[in-house]
């Protein structure tokens, strides 16, 4: 074999592999990895300033806490995460290169009995556990609490979430956190819910969500698994004694107050009857309906089961009880069904106003504020800033114009009547996600939106043609005025601040809407109401 075919020698073959040695002797010595080496550590450095500021500041913008929490420590996270990537993406641009395969296989040896290798990996190791490991302990800890905190729920997406976050902070669980009741506790429903947060938070980005947000009743965690972790419906028995203060719309705004005895009952025999609002959460059997709309607001189907597995359908859609329940949502009744707004309520102009007249934020001697205060916050506004002008623009001008003798003397009670409607307006109207106390009715009780009378109507039949109760007395009792000194109270019918003459058996809600109460000529036009023999008669005018 001639010299020109001969196989190259050992010397000639580390000769043609020495030039590479030099140059690819370190695989984390490229742009890729020194850039993902940078990125971590600049983030670590703001990491770091991050909790400085935490330790002498109080906390402040939730945007920040976002980028400190979830931000920095994905950046992190991604940097070291880059630093390999980019030796492996160099490994193999020294494997494609036939001169470099001695070079390659000798870099990938370990070789813990030298000692360059021995302190590279104990650097490793160091700055693992005493830096990176400790790092993303204490950002993990911290982000996933306050992913869990109100202030993240509430905040975070301010618009979004604006009426729900300020409703449930002048509500009586404004102590309790949004994961308490709609998360819980266990992984299964944590895991869900970042699913469905993540999917709304690119709702929010793409600016697709609608307005308003629809009711979440449906998508909770049934009430069982949170609520009743501090609430036990099936414990509660006895009466509570409620009083409802109401100011009528007269130039008096005149005081009325409502006494009654909540029979709240409870569930469990093991303790007492099974009777009041509570027996709805029956231990020994269920209660279950069709609502045929979101809001569950519909239900034309009910069907109560008894411990022994026997089954009374109630229905209001006239088809034969055999019939297959109408398609809508199915539910088993528990707490969320009734207390659907317990921790976002959104009160109605009526009522909000009766609670700043009852606590003396709003002066009620003040001829016909009553009625001027919630005309002037029923009136559609686009924005806050339009409202506080109408409604200040409403309560002056209708002094100044309507009762120029009370603008001259009480002026500043004026004034601040007006800052406090205005205040009213900001915790109940939210214009941009066109939200009041109509969008998500409330079902305790039944007196701007239907509530118990979804089900107690009396239209609810069984096969028999039994209807569901419609009993007052099986809830609450009343505690009329007395008709003497001697006497505390007199329980009895429920007594009206008007005379209702034959509209005693009309619904609460066909005339209590929460804003401005209808005239009777809103129903019967112009005409004239005549009591004869105490029988309500309408005569129009000019017969």
């Amino acid at each position: 074999m001639s010299s020109s075919t001969a196989q190259p020698t050992d010397a000639a073959a580390r000769a043609s592999v020495a030039p590479y040695h030099p140059k690819y002797r370190d695989l984390a010595d490229n742009i890729i990895s020194l850039a993902g080496l940078m990125l971590a550590a600049l983030s670590l450095m703001f990491i770091l300033t991050f909790f400085l500021f935490l330790a002498f500041l109080a906390p402040g913008n939730p945007y920040i806490d976002i980028i400190g929490y979830l931000v920095l420590p994905g950046i992190f996270v991604v940097g070291l995460l880059i630093v390999p990537a980019g030796m492996i993406w160099k490994y193999r641009r020294l494997r494609r290169h036939p001169a470099a395969q001695a070079v390659v296989s000798r870099l990938l040896r370990i070789d813990l009995a030298d000692r360059r290798t021995r302190g590279g990996l104990l650097i490793f190791l160091g700055i693992t556990f005493f830096v990176v490991l400790p790092v993303l302990a204490v950002t993990s800890y911290e982000g996933y609490h306050f992913t869990e905190s109100t202030t993240f729920c509430g905040q975070a997406c301010h618009s979004v979430m604006e009426p729900e976050a300020t409703a449930h902070a002048n509500s009586p669980h404004a102590r309790v956190t949004c994961a308490e009741c709609h998360i819980g506790t266990g992984a299964d429903w944590f895991v869900k819910a970042k699913l469905s947060g993540t999917r709304q938070v690119i709702a929010v980005w793409r600016n697709t969500y609608p307005r308003p947000i629809p009711p979440a009743i449906s998508q909770l965690r049934p009430a069982r698994e949170t609520c009743e972790e501090c609430h036990w419906p099936a414990k509660f028995f006895g009466a509570q004694l409620k009083e409802i203060v109401h100011y009528s719309s007269d130039e008096q705004n005149t005081r009325h107050i409502v006494r009654l005895l909540l029979k709240t009952g409870g569930a469990d025999e093991s303790i007492g009857r099974i009777e009041g609002i509570h027996m709805h959460m029956i231990q020994s059997g269920r209660i279950e309906y069709v609502a045929t709309d979101p809001g569950l607001q519909d239900i034309p189907w009910v069907r109560y089961i008894t411990s022994r597995g026997v089954e009374t359908v109630y229905r209001a859609d006239g088809l034969p009880h055999d019939a297959p329940p109408p398609p809508g949502v199915v539910r088993r009744v528990d707490c969320m069904d009734c207390h659907n707004r317990g921790a976002h309520h959104f009160r109605s102009p009526q009522t909000a106003v009766d609670l700043y007249l009852e606590a003396n934020r709003i002066d009620r001697t003040l001829p016909y504020i009553k009625h001027q205060a919630v005309a002037a916050l029923v009136r559609g506004y686009p924005d806050y800033a339009a409202a506080d002008q109408g409604i200040e623009d409403a309560l002056v001008g209708f002094y100044q114009q309507q009762r120029p003798d009370v603008w001259k003397t009480r002026e500043a009670a004026v004034r601040h009547a007006a800052a406090m409607v205005r205040d009213l307006y900001r915790q109940n109207f939210f214009p941009s996600m066109r939200v009041d106390w109509r969008t998500y009715p409330e079902n305790i009780g039944h007196l701007t939106s239907p509530g118990c009378f979804r089900c107690h109507d009396g239209l609810h039949v069984d096969p028999q043609g039994r209807a569901i109760s419609t009993n007052c007395d099986g809830c609450h009792t009343f505690l009329n005025a007395p008709d003497s000194e001697s006497t505390l109270y007199i329980e009895g019918e429920f007594q009206h601040s008007m005379q209702l003459l034959f509209h005693g058996k009309l619904r609460c809600t066909q005339c209590h809407n929460g804003g401005e109460l209808p005239s009777c000529r809103d129903c019967h036009g112009t005409g004239q109401w005549l009591d004869q023999a105490g029988q309500g008669q309408f005569r129009p005018e000019g017969k």
